[in-house]
């Protein structure tokens, strides 16, 4: 059945329209979640104060790395002055359709045309994938990024020579994925690389490799030079969880586990395909592609299996996009010998879709869900409207998701500091703070609205 639909030309499309289908019903009606106010936030307060290369959190200053996804944002946002849910979401839509495009473009020359709209499933059946479907952070488009960046590497190598303009424009997209967060993902590239450097011995491509490393390293570094302040150090060494007070105990097995179902089904095909061997892989596959899929797969991912910090699942996204590679050359490889893997890898990913299209029609148009946010939004903004005072919250994070729906200036104030700010006003602190808070403003402070994990307080 699966290949009574992938083999025909419409079944790319078809898989697109998928893809559009859980995509942009959520990104239209779906509240603000997880962190999407600070992208949001960031990218509102460049087009209202002009903090495009300082980021700043209303007017709070925010340097915990750089956020190209926030600026392209706020570019994009331009003609309209604001930012709205959708344009906020639009990055995420398209890096998306680009993860999709890129496997199928991988996977077309080497595989069938049913493994390769395979491989291009797997993506976007991961649950890992799911979970950011139309969530606006730089995790997916980072990811993309950077496998655009290794197949730019492997067409050239497998022509036999890398030229210096394919170096420099593998440094070009390693620049772009450090602006996304940072230095540290890149290292998924470099380090993949290197591995495979050392098992084939083509140690000529270690200069092309320095050198891309340089370029991608100009712009990032120039962004931390122009931000730095004395102390600005102590924030970026929490931010790569080795600044001590972040500091865990190491959980490999648990990790491991962890990032194998986030991966499912692509990581079940995967090491299907690699503990068969050489042997049952088609003979259209290139020599080493294998290989170098597996080293940009799993060698920055065992960096991050030992990391000594809580690690989030997310981190391991650019793992995901060689993995369906892999599944789709074991789609071919493994057809005929291993029948019942091959029809379970694709049970899972029909379910795996068909929930996220259920789940995207009825919670986007039939019975909306996830707008808590909004709804909390616009709850503040009518509060305000009926009694106008100065907006305050008292940490980074409170109401950040709320406020994205808000018009109005908030000011991020010092907790200490409430008794002095002029009175009337509308003040947000978080739930845990808010009975210490109401006690001490002697019955002039009154709790108003609960919101996610803060609430909004009136302060007379």
């Amino acid at each position: 059945m699966w290949g009574a639909v992938a083999g025909r030309d419409f079944s790319l499309p078809l898989l697109i329209g998928v893809c559009l289908l859980v995509s942009v019903p959520p990104a239209l009606f779906h509240g603000y979640h997880y962190v999407e106010g600070l992208t949001v936030t960031i990218a509102q307060s460049a087009l209202d104060d002009g903090n495009w290369l300082t980021p700043h959190i209303y007017n709070a200053r925010w340097i915990e790395r750089p956020t190209l996804l926030s600026w392209l944002i706020a570019a994009i946002s331009l003609p309209f002055g604001h930012v709205s849910p959708f344009i906020a979401r639009l990055p995420i839509i398209l890096s998306l359709l680009s993860g999709i495009l890129l496997v199928w473009r991988a996977l077309r020359p080497v595989a069938s045309a049913e493994a390769a709209v395979f491989g291009a499933a797997l993506f976007l059946a991961s649950p890992i994938v799911m979970r950011y479907y139309v969530t606006s952070v730089a995790d997916i488009p980072l990811a993309v990024v950077l496998f655009g960046a290794f197949l730019v590497w492997w067409r050239s190598y497998a022509t036999g020579r890398i030229s210096l303009s394919c170096w420099i424009g593998i440094g070009g997209l390693l620049a772009v994925a450090a602006l996304m967060k940072g230095p540290q993902p890149v290292a998924y590239f470099m380090l993949g690389l290197l591995t495979f450097v050392a098992m084939t011995s083509t140690w000529w491509q270690i200069p092309g490799l320095i050198l891309a490393g340089f370029l991608a390293a100009i712009p990032t570094g120039l962004w931390y030079a122009y931000v730095f302040v004395p102390g600005d150090q102590s924030e970026w060494l929490r931010y790569t969880r080795l600044a001590s007070p972040g500091i865990a105990q190491p959980h490999p097995l648990a990790n491991a586990a962890d990032f194998f179902f986030e991966s499912l089904p692509a990581a079940l095909m995967a090491i299907a395909l690699l503990l068969t061997g050489r042997s049952s892989v088609k003979k259209t596959v290139p020599q080493n592609f294998v290989l170098a899929l597996s080293c940009y797969a799993f060698a920055c991912t065992v960096v991050i299996l030992f990391w000594p910090a809580e690690v989030n699942p997310r981190y391991v996204l650019p793992m995901v996009l060689p993995l369906c590679v892999l599944g789709g050359i074991a789609y071919d490889a493994l057809s005929e010998r291993r029948t019942v893997l091959v029809a379970s890898g694709i049970c899972i990913t029909t379910v795996l879709l068909g929930y996220a299209a259920v789940h995207s029609v009825f919670d986007g148009l039939i019975t909306p869900a996830y707008i808590h946010s909004k709804i909390s939004g616009a709850q503040i903004v009518e509060l305000v409207r009926n009694a106008p005072a100065p907006i305050y919250r008292t940490d980074p994070r409170a109401g950040l998701n709320e406020f994205s729906y808000v018009p109005s200036r908030v000011t991020t104030i010092r907790a200490n500091t409430i008794s002095t700010i002029a009175k009337p006003a509308w003040i947000v602190v978080p739930s845990t703070d808010a009975p210490a808070i109401i006690a001490q403003g002697k019955g002039r402070i009154m709790s108003r609205l609960a919101l996610d994990h803060s609430i909004l307080l009136r302060f007379e």
